[in-house]
């Protein structure tokens, strides 16, 4: 059994870092999201529209699921005229460390 000292020293290790990964694990645990994201990954310049076709899923399913990956800093939007391009968030760490965690877990 653990000794008070060693359950407050336990308690000390968490921090707002928990709360972010809890979020980004929660908004990937949606299987269209996570293929969204790993397609990215692979194929930088897609559209949403490549996407939802991709998916086999709607427009506006796709514009939804794209649009809970930027609200988690996952994704962001670029725009070229008309067409909409979401990007991976390469400036937030959580996003490297994904790639990094699909690409082994494909090897």
């Amino acid at each position: 059994m653990l000794s008070q000292k060693e359950i407050l020293r336990n308690r000390k290790t968490f921090t707002e870092t928990d709360q972010t990964m809890a979020a980004v694990f929660k908004v990937l645990s949606d299987v269209n999201r996570y293929r969204i994201f790993s397609l990215l990954a692979k194929q930088p310049k897609l559209t949403v529209s490549d996407i939802s076709r991709i998916l086999n899923i709607s427009l506006p399913l796709a514009s939804q699921h794209i649009k809970i990956l930027v609200h988690a800093r996952l994704l962001k939007k670029e725009r070229d005229g008309k067409k909409v391009f979401p990007k991976l968030e390469h400036d937030n760490p959580f996003v490297q460390a994904i790639i990094k965690t699909i690409q082994r877990a494909l090897q």
